[in-house]
């Protein structure tokens, strides 16, 4: 049986994005999945294991960096080490929320949800996600897209969130993010915010994707929130939101939104690949504009947090 080994050579969530074309080609040339993840203690993938990629697995291994459908074809027999987040979309898209429904969280971390989000006793829950370390700003006061990976100010989701509470008087937020929650202080001002108490035993990512809150367990909190402040382009907002669990609205900041004026557009791309997302980001595609001050296109506001799929 060949063996196809995926290693940590990007973050959780775009590790995540490979396994589809993993599954595709398990399916069509029998090949083994060895995962060489250190967060395989936080959740687990059906079909797979886990093991190292050592020496003698990269010895002979085809490196599999882009996978057209000559490529994919080609790899029959084939041990590789894979890195491709994309693959021929007449195989993936038709696995691709079952590949999502293989991944499981450990226990421990799905009862810590569950005890966190029930404390809110059926109170409406908005989740926001800040991506910060490597993706960056350029004008504080303007969310632009000009860079490959564009952070969002925080000022706009303070006022994303200030918007939602005037419509949403009884709502609670539920942070999930890089580094301390805590740190974003003007995101606390006035609301109602919680965020896990799990700390990270995961350190070996470097600053730019450091997190205080084990990072496997916030992803499947995130998906439990049925309204997200996504960040644009992430694949950690693109799963919570459109591949694990239940289906979530995405409100995200458009091109040139400023404090003034913090545009917001609504985003639906549930069961679509990570490419979608990301050209939704880059170019506004399948981003629905919503009005200003306190527009929300008909979003549902008022519902509480879906844990019962964890």
């Amino acid at each position: 049986m060949p063996k196809l080994y995926i290693d940590e050579f990007v973050g959780i969530s775009n590790r995540l994005e490979v396994l589809p074309l993993a599954f595709a080609l398990q399916k069509a040339h029998g090949h083994e999945i060895v995962l060489d993840w250190h967060e395989l203690d936080s959740f687990s993938v059906d079909g797979t294991r886990r093991g190292k990629v050592r020496l003698l697995a990269r010895i002979g291994a085809e490196r599999v960096r882009d996978c057209d459908r000559a490529r994919f074809d080609a790899l029959a027999g084939r041990k590789m080490i894979l890195r491709s987040l994309d693959g021929p979309p007449e195989l993936l898209d038709p696995i691709y929320l079952e590949t999502g429904r293989r991944v499981k969280l450990a226990p421990h971390l799905a009862e810590h949800i569950r005890t966190t989000f029930s404390a809110l006793n059926g109170r409406p829950l908005v989740g926001v996600h800040v991506r910060h370390g490597d993706y960056t700003l350029g004008d504080e006061n303007t969310y632009r897209v000009d860079r490959e990976w564009p952070a969002v100010p925080v000022w706009w989701y303070a006022e994303t969130m200030r918007a939602i509470k005037r419509a949403q008087p009884d709502v609670a937020f539920f942070l999930s993010s890089t580094g301390d929650p805590r740190a974003f202080s003007e995101l606390y001002e006035g609301l109602d915010v919680i965020s896990l108490s799990m700390r990270s035993p995961y350190g070996y990512k470097g600053n730019d994707h450091a997190s205080e809150v084990n990072p496997v367990a916030d992803l499947f909190a995130l998906a439990c929130c049925p309204t997200i402040l996504a960040t644009p382009i992430s694949g950690y907002s693109h799963w919570a939101a459109n591949v694990l669990g239940p289906p979530s609205d995405c409100l995200v900041p458009l091109d040139g939104a400023t404090r003034e004026q913090p545009l917001r557009g609504l985003v639906h791309l549930y069961g679509s690949r990570l490419p979608r997302w990301r050209a939704a980001g880059r170019t506004g595609s399948d981003t629905q504009a919503l009005g200003l001050p306190d527009g929300f296109g008909g979003v549902r506001l008022d519902r509480p947090a879906d844990f019962g799929w964890l």
